[in-house]
């Protein structure tokens, strides 16, 4: 399975599937960082223009969302910590589920 889920046509990671880019770095082959971008488009037009050898665009960080299944299931657990007396616990997933949504 292809891991790279910055390119089009790859299959995201497992781990990653839920969550996208929000900036892109274009690093040299030195492994220093040249610049940072708020698309992968502008990122990959400098690198271009650059035209370095081993110069590579990345990810820069992710931010994480949920699929409606995954808001539904911390939305029962709220309701099941609640329930059971755990407020302290319910809280909590509820605060993930106001940051995450």
């Amino acid at each position: 399975m292809d891991t790279d889920n910055t390119r089009g046509a790859a299959e995201p990671s497992p781990a990653s599937a839920g969550s996208q880019p929000v900036a892109f770095a274009v690093f040299g082959a030195d492994g220093h960082c040249v610049g940072t971008y708020a698309t992968q488009e502008h990122a990959r037009i400098v690198t271009e223009e650059l035209a370095c050898d081993g110069m590579v665009c990345e990810p820069l960080y992710r931010q994480p969302t949920l699929t409606d299944e995954e808001r539904e299931a911390i939305a029962g657990a709220i309701a099941s910590e609640h329930g059971r007396g755990a407020f302290a616990w319910a809280a909590t997933l509820k605060g993930l589920l106001e940051r995450l949504g």
